[in-house]
């Protein structure tokens, strides 16, 4: 009997700790209609718009997706690896979109994670409003809490 207290006691208080949240690895909530509430951008959407903004910008600068690192004050040539497919997410509070993708550096020297925020233009297009490399070859500069940017120190 004593063992089965000290399993269920054990296992109650790892299931609490697996419910506490204090940062993430990317904001917004998953992509969901609710009736009465505005509609929100499928996840299809959201990648359709963000290939289609990196495609733009990589053709008008012979095949680089140009960034300025502002952490190391230099600029960037970048090379697109994927857009993650299931890290794409509505930002209620913002109404805006998320979307999270890789990049190589031309050379092919250094990985970036580069998230992107995009909310709707006037023509009801998604625009991009806000670059931000997360990672540089795995190290996180920032988390998210409740949908902020929290720099990594």
């Amino acid at each position: 009997m004593k063992k089965l207290i000290c399993f269920l006691s054990i296992f109650t208080f790892i299931g609490c700790l697996c419910g506490i949240s204090f940062a993430a690895e990317h904001p917004g909530t998953d992509i969901f209609e609710h009736p009465g509430e505005k509609t929100v951008l499928g996840a299809s959407e959201i990648i359709a718009a963000i290939e289609k903004h990196i495609d733009s910008v990589t053709r008008a600068n012979n095949g680089i997706f140009p960034l300025h690192d502002a952490e190391e004050g230099k600029d960037i040539a970048l090379k697109l690896v994927r857009v993650h497919k299931g890290k794409v997410s509505y930002i209620k509070k913002e109404d805006a979109y998320f979307a999270c993708t890789d990049f190589i550096t031309a050379d092919g020297a250094t990985k970036y994670d580069v998230d992107f925020w995009m909310k709707k233009g006037t023509d009801g297009k998604l625009d991009v409003y806000m670059t931000k490399i997360h990672k540089k070859n795995g190290t996180p500069r920032f988390v998210y809490k409740n949908d902020e940017v929290v720099e990594v120190k």
